[in-house]
């Protein structure tokens, strides 16, 4: 009896079975924190305290959630698909899931989604992947007949750096300003040489932005004659165009125009401009100014950024700001009861919300031990000699700082290599942390 009991057979489930089951709960959590990692990357790329180091470990992180994703499959994508019209993150997760999974149902459907409003989480989904993936399908966007979808190809192609199988005279010719732009800067990130004179035209044209992207590409192919005095114009007008001209018109001038750009912008008044310009030169003898800068609140920050740009110094880890005001508070009311806290202990955030998006990750340099410092490593550096995180600009010191600095010393470091040689592609920061290794090594991505 005991022996034909143990031959009994038992019912149960099958392995197979096993690993094809889906727990809808944590594959929801892997939509949500794909999303949501992806939103702290588009931050982390321009944020000042962030390294490659530190985008190429936060990105791992977005893998790991997104591997989980593709495990979920149809799960996964009723969970995608269901969160499509709540925030534009989770049209990022859709997306990767859609082409990794190769299911031009559910591409139908994320494009079918798209809009001007939600167009970065799926530009940025298609530059998150692999190149060979969609190649297929941007190409089709690019050879549809509607601008907007034109626009999403040539944007993606932008971030991979890839040349459009497409004739980019042709796109041209389109007078839709979104698209028009988005060819023009794509001439520049390529390199695109035998379309230099194209661009000619668009320098005089009525529309700023045009003039804007033709000059900056133009300087990218390394025209300075035909496109400084359009930047210097773009810069002495107010617009959203005005910071970015500078960006590329100090660092095609030479040693004179450069200062005589600079003395310009103090003599307007332009002085957030000016801060900034001279951490853009790079020129040492400009820290004793900043110093003087860093005591009026409204340019600290930026001072602070313009000297650690020049010198590498990282004033944080340095000790060399002033104390949180938070932590001064605190330790001022440790003896105070909580029902006696002064109602200005809460009015930090306020100051906070009153900065500039591009001052709020910004430290405030203490003036005195900064001048301190200068004072110690002054003779480390020379005059009339060009700095970018310490060290002297030259094309091996920029592929160092695009390894270890942070990311806008990189964003600066990047633009440097890219009009350096006419021959060098301008590295975008923004994409994969992985890409960004590969080519800081002297690859390509």
């Amino acid at each position: 009896m005991q022996e034909q009991t143990l031959l009994k057979p038992i019912f149960g489930i099958a392995p197979q079975t096993i690993s094809r089951m889906v727990n809808r709960d944590v594959v929801e959590q892997h939509v949500e924190e794909a999303s949501f990692q992806w939103l702290q990357h588009v931050s982390a790329v321009s944020r000042p305290d962030y390294s490659l180091q530190d985008i190429a470990e936060l990105d791992e992180y977005i893998e790991a959630n997104l591997e989980g994703i593709y495990l979920g499959n149809e799960t996964a994508w009723e969970i995608c698909e269901s969160l499509l019209e709540d925030d534009i993150e989770y049209l990022f997760s859709a997306t990767i899931l859609a082409f990794r999974r190769d299911n031009k149902a559910w591409q139908e459907i994320v494009l079918k989604t798209l809009n001007s409003e939600n167009e970065s989480a799926f530009i940025h989904a298609l530059g998150w992947l692999d190149y060979p993936i969609i190649k297929p399908f941007v190409t089709q966007l690019l050879n549809d007949k509607r601008p907007f979808y034109q626009y999403i190809g040539v944007s993606v192609c932008g971030l991979h750096r890839q040349m459009p199988d497409i004739d980019l005279r042709e796109l041209l010719k389109i007078n839709i300003p979104l698209l028009k732009s988005r060819v023009i800067r794509l001439i520049g990130e390529l390199k695109c040489h035998d379309l230099r004179k194209d661009l000619h035209s668009y320098l005089v044209h009525a529309k700023e932005e045009y003039r804007y992207w033709a000059a900056w590409s133009l300087a990218l192919l390394g025209e300075r004659t035909n496109t400084i005095p359009i930047l210097r114009k773009l810069v002495n007008e107010a617009s959203d165009y005005q910071l970015p001209a500078l960006q590329v018109l100090l660092r095609i001038s030479d040693e004179e125009l450069q200062k005589q750009i600079i003395n310009e912008l103090i003599a307007d008044s332009e002085l957030k401009l000016a801060v900034t310009g001279s951490g853009i030169t790079g020129y040492p003898e400009y820290v004793p100014w900043l110093i003087e800068m860093m005591e009026q609140p409204e340019l600290s920050r930026l001072a602070g950024e313009a000297f650690s740009m020049i010198t590498g110094v990282d004033i944080d880890y340095e000790d060399l700001v002033v104390e949180d005001d938070d932590e001064q508070k605190e330790s001022s009311d440790l003896d105070n009861d909580e029902d006696e806290l002064d109602e200005s202990f809460f009015d930090d955030d306020d100051e906070e919300d009153d900065l500039d998006e591009y001052e709020q990750d910004l430290q405030i340099p203490d003036p005195k031990l900064i001048a301190e410092w200068w004072q110690q490593y002054q003779p480390h550096f020379n005059e009339g000699t060009r700095y970018l995180s310490g060290k002297i600009i030259a094309e091996g010191s920029l592929f160092e700082v695009l390894q270890s600095g942070f990311q806008r010393q990189r964003i600066a470091a990047a633009l440097e290599l890219g009009l350096l040689h006419p021959q060098y592609l301008f590295l975008d920061t923004q994409v994969k942390g992985r890409w960004q290794q590969q080519y800081a090594l002297g690859g390509r991505y």
